[in-house]
């Protein structure tokens, strides 16, 4: 008997934990928190020096920033691609240090944490306690990975979360390990909706930005500082936006990552050209500097939370010549969602309409609707689908529609239930 025990996102998008148990191990996949509320909310618990192995899927903190939980007291085996760790080290400390609530690990854990880990890329096979794990590509940010297991006979694939579609970025995912599993874990955030074609939001968005820019203002682009921010980078670059384009914030060190890791992206020399013709932000004059010209800023926060891109909301609001543009999913009640909104720039001291002009693109690094549906189509007859990663609403619709439509046995389980696989 093998056993799917959901520790986190089940029913829920954050915290994402499944632990799979078989005669001879058990296999952590992901141990996130969820940072989309006023304080962070961790997964179940899972005692430690009982796991086989644990599997990074992507750096994310909702997949990545409980891991060093595990590493207090003993140091189970960590799977993970190479940016991964390099990624989640910089997101985790940064989470650290900004969060204003007790974080039940140190610094010591998460090196901990990153010593215990053997590094592995899409392709690989690694054989721990009994199990056989595959590794490939989940399309959704650089380095990410959909995890295959094979324990006591039963082909397990847990896609974390992952794209089928193709970005400036990344190569979308395979659909081949779909094909001869036994049991999918899949997430489904977006099972409600469709994404439009990615070359039609591309050039809608470089489209409007040359609008903006070339009418003599200046466009901000408040982003996400892992992928998103990359992708934007390389969209303008192959567009030939030749205006000047500041990148501010961990976005900089990010970029720093992935050209040490080329062989992660889909199109290293677009990357290469795209961060070379940047212009990186170095301190306040760099900023001033944005400002006073036509260009493009690049800036982490997507949310509008803290950080440099406040700033520049902040000098751009009344200026009608110039733009906001949103380019990352916006989570409720964030200063982000009521400018998108209510077009109003609401921080701790200031709450004030906004003359500058905001729109927001579909950027999406998550399958739609179609796409899930289209994976759903290649697996076999008896394969069983667990859904998980989705607002509750969202993913009990979907589960029963596939249930229905595709005759495929669907579990939509809820944090610390467990599903029995005889």
């Amino acid at each position: 008997m093998v056993r799917l025990r959901v520790l986190g996102g089940g029913r829920r998008v954050g915290a994402s934990a499944l632990l799979v148990e078989g005669s001879k191990g058990r296999l952590l996949l992901d141990y996130g928190v969820d940072i989309s509320g006023p304080e962070p909310l961790f997964p179940l618990h899972v005692r430690p020096a009982e796991l086989s192995a644990v599997v990074l899927s992507h750096a994310h903190l909702d997949h990545s920033g409980a891991a060093p939980l595990l590493y207090v007291s003993v140091k189970p085996k960590l799977f993970a691609t190479r940016v991964t760790l390099q990624l989640s080290e910089l997101l985790i400390q940064d989470f650290m240090k900004l969060s204003k609530y007790y974080i039940p690990y140190e610094v010591e854990q998460v090196a901990e944490m990153l010593s215990s880990a053997t590094i592995v890329e899409p392709g690989a096979v690694v054989e721990e306690r009994g199990m056989v794990i595959r590794f490939w590509s989940a399309g959704h940010i650089p380095g990410s990975l959909m995890v295959e297991a094979e324990i006591d006979g039963v082909r397990l694939l847990y896609t974390g979360d992952f794209n089928t579609i193709d970005t400036r970025l990344l190569r979308g995912a395979s659909l081949e390990p779909f094909r001869e599993a036994d049991v999918v874990v899949m997430e489904a955030t977006y099972a409600a909706f469709d994404h439009p074609p990615r070359e039609v939001v591309e050039k809608a968005f470089v489209s409007d930005v040359l609008e903006v820019v070339e009418g003599g203002g200046t466009v901000l682009v408040p982003t996400f500082a892992v992928g998103r921010a990359q992708e934007i980078l390389a969209i303008l670059t192959k567009h030939g936006v030749r205006h000047p384009v500041y990148i501010d914030g961990m976005a900089r060190r990010v970029n720093a990552i992935l050209l040490e890791n080329l062989d992660s992206l889909r199109d290293p020399d677009l990357f290469k050209a795209a961060v070379r013709r940047a212009i990186h932000v170095n301190g306040w004059e760099d900023r001033r500097r944005a400002l006073q010209e036509p260009s493009i800023i690049i800036s982490p926060a997507a949310m509008l939370k803290g950080g440099a891109v406040v700033h520049y909301a902040r000098e751009l609001l009344e200026n009608p010549r110039s733009a906001i543009f949103f380019v990352s999913y916006v989570m409720r009640d964030t200063p982000a969602r009521t400018l998108l909104e209510e077009g109003v720039l609401e921080l701790e001291n200031l709450r004030k309409s906004v003359a500058a002009r905001v729109e927001w693109y579909d950027f999406s690094s998550h399958c739609g609707r179609s796409e899930l549906l289209k994976v759903i189509e290649s697996l076999d007859p008896q394969a069983r689908l667990v859904v998980v990663h989705s607002d509750e609403k969202v993913g009990a619709q979907f589960s029963e529609y596939v249930g229905k439509t595709f005759g495929i046995r669907t579990f939509y389980p809820a944090d610390g239930e467990v599903i029995e696989l005889p």
